[in-house]
């Protein structure tokens, strides 16, 4: 007698193919995921070379880079401006946004001021593209502070229009190098301990003439991301900040919406959890991504050498400068960059 004919799989079989199946997307996944960040990390590239060009634009227009941020205060006044315009805004007409700068009036009109009108708030947050890594897991708009936890109210992101009320507005994972130190604290007018040896810090007018050290070897911009490894970094704010929110006894906390320094080094998350958003960080395995003063744009490593924890003081501008790091920050200490 014939035996009949199986028209189907076997329970054992189907399990043993849907095994198969779970094997191969296992296998593939982290491909996928590879080549995904390689995308999101060439398009942050693309960001910071189009910051970089605008600011490139902005020195030929006026023979010196951006400010770092416009105070009209000297020092570290104990009375603190409500707002400050920020780099971001003054390269807005170079940077494909001159509507933009129109509207806000950036510069004859306070960034407060424009946070009291429809439009102008709307202006404010409104995300910039090209001010956003596309790696980066924050809101669109920064809303890093006190609301966040109350340990951050020292650096608060959120603007102010009359003094109490916190606003949020456009992110930037994009900051400016203003120093080689690990501290703003100090109330020097500047940046922090000993003269601010970056290319971008208060009411500063840094021509390419003043970058001894080489255009080629010399960082501008830096990442900063939102969060990294479950601590709030807090990114940057596109356009400005507002001393007045922080509390704090100057301005030097607050401009960290805007400015960088190296802290404790690339994506470091372990010491003084509040004070991380002093730093560069990137969700780019391994590294972050820095715009050069040539307009070039290179990943460095997170591994790269560097003496932390660096307080000038006193010291001559340069003399505490001791690590490839410290050095690439500088924009006129002097030594030789080395490789990295």
């Amino acid at each position: 007698m014939r035996g009949k004919m199986r028209n189907g799989f076997t329970l054992v079989e189907l399990l043993v193919v849907i095994a198969i199946i779970g094997i191969l997307i296992a296998l593939l996944l982290p491909a996928v995921q590879a080549a995904r960040e390689a995308a999101r990390r060439s398009q942050c590239t693309n960001n910071l070379k189009q910051l970089a060009l605008a600011i490139h634009n902005y020195e030929s227009s006026y023979k010196t880079l951006p400010s770092g941020f416009i105070t009209n205060l000297p020092g570290s006044p104990a009375t603190l401006e409500r707002s400050h315009w920020s780099w971001g805004a003054l390269i807005l007409g170079f940077a494909e946004q001159a509507p933009l700068r129109d509207q806000l009036r950036v510069g004859p009109v306070p960034l407060w001021a424009n946070l009291t009108t429809p439009t102008g708030l709307a202006a404010l947050q409104t995300p910039l593209a090209s001010f956003v890594c596309p790696s980066d897991v924050g809101p669109p708009l920064n809303n890093f502070g006190a609301a966040i936890n109350p340990v951050y109210s020292t650096y608060e992101k959120r603007v102010t229009s009359n003094g109490t009320d916190r606003i949020e507005i456009a992110k930037s994972n994009y900051v400016g190098v203003a120093c080689s130190g690990n501290s703003t604290t100090p109330p020097n007018g500047e940046m922090t301990y000993g003269p601010p040896t970056g290319v971008l810090f208060s009411n500063s007018a840094v021509a390419f003439r003043d970058i001894l050290d080489g255009t080629a070897n010399t960082a501008m911009l830096g990442e900063r991301c939102y969060r990294l490894k479950g601590l709030y970094i807090g990114a940057g704010n596109a356009l400005g900040f507002s001393s007045e929110t922080t509390g704090y006894s100057s301005r030097n906390r607050s401009l960290l919406a805007a400015l960088g320094i190296p802290y404790w080094g690339i994506n470091q998350t372990i010491i003084n959890a509040d004070h991380q958003n002093r730093g560069f960080h990137s969700l780019h395995p391994g590294g972050a991504n820095f715009a050069l003063c040539d307009g070039s744009v290179r990943f460095i490593s997170e591994t790269i050498d560097f003496n932390p924890n660096t307080n000038p003081g006193t010291h001559p501008n340069g003399a505490w400068i001791d690590s490839v790091f410290e050095r690439f920050l500088s924009k006129a200490d002097g030594q030789t960059l080395g490789n990295f």
